[in-house]
């Protein structure tokens, strides 16, 4: 995988590197050192880091806000920093309350410093190169998760409260050294500076309408990580290890092809009809994962590596169109502000994901999968009037809705 040319690009790749190493890092091992080494119940983990997911999403409109003002890159140099001290901070929880007020806080900080990131790529890229470039860096963060997973690994096998102890110091190193990155970055603020009111988006319905669809569309994710394995171990005879391989394939496949996905989206017609094509390939995905139920293994196997192999054909095209779609119909003048809208948005209408797909499997079992299926294939075609109608009020209206017209 190549480097982007010494500048900007490369100095804002770096820092996404090191900031996905230290959360492949944490993905699992923060939780297995709350409850091995801290001795907190899994309950109260749960629960606690529930809280500071639903508490996080309050950060992300402001600090995007905050961002399109002061100047993206000290806002995150700042919030970088803050999210490596939180991070150490783990080494002083010793009680349930204290663990609360350290994750919640951290939740903020996680949370927050994604529209500012998103801002300031948006004043580095143009609409010619920014969903190439935000493939890229998509790529660059499942590398770096990959990567993070050995020290897990190593951990897990030392099992002592000294290894998970330095696992999180290798967390919070590795957020300094995407702060120290971030500061290489140039402060480029909107030649308009963002007057008026704060929240302006939040009177943009047509964009908070297609925030909430691309939620809706995100659930690919639920998807691989909850219903693949439920449905492997407990509806089909494929063998134990069938689960991590097609986690496996997955993995190598959107490192593969992620900005090949996202060369022919360039703007908004586009941009809706790469949402079109997931929901088409999620359906496909379904029926072949409604199949498996009664396949003998090698062939169950053989089709769920297929249908994994569509799931991540829909997760490419999905993060392609919204990385499009949320960039080219914001306000130029407040790019952390829509930044920060599209992300609650994606959240809010992800939350119900965990609880409608196994309500479908575990109730409907292989029907549950073309329920699911149909659903996503026919939301998934209204991205298209959508983007239409949220065309239709933006500045450069003309030109987006003529892109729209092309083989609408």
């Amino acid at each position: 995988m190549f480097l982007p040319p010494p500048g900007p690009l490369r100095a804002y790749a770096v820092m996404s590197f090191f900031d996905s190493l230290a959360r492949g890092v944490m993905l699992a091992g923060g939780v297995l050192y709350f409850t091995r080494v801290v001795g907190l119940g899994a309950v109260q983990v749960g629960v606690g880091l529930s809280v500071a997911t639903l508490v996080g999403l309050s950060a992300s409109l402001p600090t995007g806000a905050l961002g399109d003002r002061i100047g993206h890159r000290r806002l995150l140099v700042g919030l970088h920093a803050a999210r490596a001290a939180l991070l150490a901070a783990y080494l002083l929880v010793d009680s349930f309350p204290v663990f609360l007020l350290v994750v919640v806080l951290a939740g903020l900080a996680e949370n927050a410093v994604e529209p500012v990131r998103q801002g300031c790529l948006g004043t580095l890229t143009t609409p010619g190169n920014r969903v190439e470039t935000l493939a890229y860096n998509r790529v660059v963060h499942n590398v770096g998760i990959s990567l993070g997973t050995p020290a897990l690994g190593a951990a897990l096998v030392a099992g002592t409260a000294f290894a998970f102890r330095l696992l999180i110091v290798f967390g919070a190193l590795g957020i300094l050294v995407a702060c120290a990155a971030a500061a290489r970055l140039p402060d480029r603020r909107p030649e308009k500076s963002p007057g008026g009111s704060l929240m302006t988006v939040l009177r943009d319905r047509p964009y908070l309408g297609l925030a909430l669809l691309n939620g809706l569309l995100s659930l690919h994710s639920e998807l691989l990580e909850i219903a693949v394995p439920l449905w492997v171990a407990e509806y089909t005879g494929a063998p134990e290890w069938t689960a991590p391989l097609l986690l496996l394939v997955n993995v190598f496949l959107a490192i593969g092809f992620q900005m090949r996905a996202g060369r022919g989206v360039t703007e908004v017609g586009s941009a809706a009809r790469a949402m079109r094509r997931a929901g088409l390939a999620v359906l496909g995905c379904a029926l072949a994962f409604a199949t498996t139920g009664s396949l003998p293994s090698p062939l169950a196997v053989a089709v769920l590596v297929a249908a994994v192999t569509l799931l991540t054909v829909a997760e490419l095209f999905q993060s392609a169109g919204s990385w499009s779609l949320s960039y080219e119909l914001a306000a130029p003048e407040r790019l952390g502000e829509y930044q920060g809208a599209w992300n609650v948005g994606t959240q809010l209408g992800r939350a119900a994901g965990p609880f409608a797909i196994t309500l479908a499997l575990s109730g409907l079992g292989a029907a549950g999968w073309v329920v699911l299926g149909l659903t996503y294939a026919a939301a998934a075609t209204l991205a298209l009037p959508l983007a239409r109608r949220a065309a239709a009020t933006r500045p450069r209206a003309t030109a987006v809705q003529n892109s729209l017209r092309v083989k609408g």
